[in-house]
């Protein structure tokens, strides 16, 4: 699944205002766990911005999105560097 694909599948299931997601793959080249495998879309950088994160733990917000993307782990997915807010706190973020 191409990361376009990725961000429209965040933003349905966890109604996210924002999603970016960046491919680490290159970084991995040669990495046992993707050595014989595809070469993109298996370490990715993802920040996500959802409502649906109000007063739900940083550990849940994580299990969250793992739960959307279960299928591209089984797939591809390797590694995946997660940054999930709040509405209001990426806007705290984004204007300091």
């Amino acid at each position: 699944m191409a990361n376009e694909a990725l961000v429209e599948k965040l933003k349905e299931e966890l109604n996210a205002d924002h999603v970016d997601i960046i491919d680490n793959s290159w970084m991995h080249a040669g990495h046992a766990a993707v050595a014989n495998g595809p070469k993109e879309g298996t370490h990715l950088s993802i920040v996500i911005v959802s409502p649906k994160f109000e007063g739900v733990s940083l550990l849940n917000r994580h299990r969250m999105v793992h739960e959307v993307l279960e299928e591209s782990f089984k797939q591809h997915l390797h590694a995946l560097e997660l940054k999930a807010y709040t509405p209001s706190e990426w806007q705290s973020k984004v204007t300091a």
